[in-house]
């Protein structure tokens, strides 16, 4: 028997893995329509130190190839423990949750020299044929995401890479004036704070996943 036969045999696992695909879809939907929204809000402008070192360029490819592919492949890893990864999609639906609140009480308007990052998986879920989402800015969710990806990966070589791929696309995100240093910087505290309340909750709670696993998991780190 699989490892996911034989979790999805549980039926504490299998309320919980279904419960949560639902809260991530509605979270994510959720997500997609407020920043539209917002994107007709005043926002404040930063005169950032670090954007005026450097003359804006378009790295839209190298950032999308980076990116993705460290997240198939970390979700290729992942997929193969159902537990891991059942927490970890609790993990990122309360880091987009987090970062739809951060966007709505900080709004900013984009660098004044932002080159628009050309990303197919933004342009079919959250930009439409009358907005173009430019103000999602504080926290970065790229950088976020990676973030929380080095956070979920046991194996260090896997942890390692991620590691520099987020180095890479932040430093690439700033250089195409994508967005501000705040942004940047805070956005692996965010992750690192969702990752945490989500071990929390399931240490205190023991709720809906068999978690002897997850505890070994969390002391390997």
């Amino acid at each position: 028997m699989g490892p996911w036969s034989a979790a999805l045999s549980s039926r504490s696992f299998r309320n919980q893995f279904f419960l949560t695909l639902l809260v991530f879809a509605g979270i994510a939907m959720h997500n997609f329509h407020y920043l539209r929204v917002w994107q007709t809000r005043e926002g404040v402008q930063i005169n950032d130190a670090v954007l005026n070192q450097l003359p804006p360029h378009d790295f839209s490819l190298e950032i999308f190839l980076v990116e993705y592919c460290t997240m198939l492949l970390i979700t290729i890893i992942t997929v193969q423990h159902p537990e891991r990864f059942v927490t970890g999609l609790q993990m990122f639906a309360l880091l987009i949750l987090f970062r739809t609140i951060s966007i709505y009480f900080f709004p900013l308007e984009p660098p004044r020299d932002m080159i628009l990052l050309d990303d197919p998986f933004a342009t079919f879920f959250l930009h439409s044929k009358d907005t173009y989402v430019t103000k999602d800015l504080f926290f970065s969710g790229h950088i976020s995401t990676l973030s929380l990806l080095i956070l979920i990966s046991t194996n260090k070589y896997v942890k390692a890479w991620a590691l520099a791929a987020t180095i890479i696309v932040g430093s690439l995100i700033l250089w195409q004036h994508v967005h501000y240093t705040l942004d940047v910087v805070l956005a692996p505290v965010a992750a690192f704070i969702c990752y945490k309340i989500v071990l929390f909750i399931h240490r205190e709670t023991r709720y809906g996943l068999e978690l002897e696993q997850q505890d070994q998991w969390e002391a390997s780190k």
